[in-house]
């Protein structure tokens, strides 16, 4: 790993050029993924006419600015979203390598906020949250786990100890101490929590409040977490962001009391400060609950 403040401005020019590329191909996804369609064929082109979009076309928030948001070729204005996602990943990747360093590691919070990009704006569109950045954001935390298995033993791993029988009784006493990975623990805490939750407030409202997705989501979060005081601080984020984020919307009229917000983006965006700023946000809101 090389410590962020070993490089100097030209690296971090290359890293938010490489983050915004790859916000280029997150585009992709987001508009691909939800219809089954394929990543890479075809090639990239405009959804007006059909024409292939060249080299030129294809540089990443630069196209977009030239361009004035138009095709080159028949004057059919683009979505600003799409300079929007290429600049916010472009950053994202600087932020994840600032707060971990040029690592492995680094890599993988920015493949795991890259997940959480598309789980956003997937969710705003069609309400739904995508198996695939699930199931990515939970091999990164099981990939992490075991790196931290490899290095600290049965210090990383949560152990579990229980007593059988009564001691008056050594022939029917045992007693048991059983180590299990934080990152699975923390996956089915976590996505044991999120479905008591939907499970309860849709028998006590009596229609949908949170989809399958959001489950799957809090549990690839949890094994990235793991079970404890993270994952705490994460699921008190989501719902702040949820409620901050929902008011604004009623008070702004672009959404009613009626209407269905989805809850994703909100856990998204709470992943991500946790991804780049747990040692900062955790004691930060701890303190909070000390006696």
């Amino acid at each position: 790993m090389i410590p962020s403040w070993d490089l100097n401005w030209p690296a971090w020019v290359v890293i938010i050029l490489f983050g915004a590329a790859v916000g280029s191909f997150l585009n992709v996804v987001i508009y691909r993924l939800p219809h089954r369609q394929s990543l890479l064929h075809p090639p990239s082109h405009c959804r007006s006419c059909g024409t292939r979009l060249r080299a030129l076309d294809l540089i990443p928030v630069l196209s977009y600015v030239l361009l004035r948001g138009r095709c080159r070729y028949c004057g059919k204005s683009f979505s600003p979203r799409y300079a929007i996602v290429e600049l916010a990943t472009g950053l994202l990747a600087a932020a994840a390598v600032y707060t971990c360093g040029l690592g492995l590691y680094a890599v993988g919070v920015f493949v795991c906020l890259c997940a959480l990009i598309v789980v956003i704006y997937v969710d705003l569109d069609h309400m739904i949250i995508p198996d695939e950045t699930v199931v990515v954001i939970l091999i990164v935390g099981l990939l992490f786990d075991c790196r931290q298995m490899l290095q600290q033993g049965t210090e990383q791993l949560i152990s579990f100890h229980e007593r059988f029988g009564p001691e008056l009784y050594p022939e029917i006493y045992s007693e048991y101490l059983v180590y299990l990975p934080r990152s699975i623990v923390g996956a089915l805490v976590g996505a044991g929590v999120f479905l008591f939750i939907t499970w309860f407030f849709t028998a006590l409202m009596r229609k949908p409040v949170m989809g399958m997705g959001d489950v799957k989501l809090a549990g690839a979060m949890g094994a990235i977490l793991g079970p404890g005081y993270g994952f705490f601080v994460y699921f008190l984020l989501s719902i702040i962001i949820g409620a901050v984020i929902s008011v604004a919307l009623i008070a702004l009229r672009i959404r009613s009391r009626r209407d269905y917000i989805p809850f994703g983006p909100m856990m998204a965006l709470a992943g991500m400060v946790m991804l780049l700023a747990a040692d900062i946000v955790v004691p930060l809101v701890l303190q909070f609950y000390r006696i």
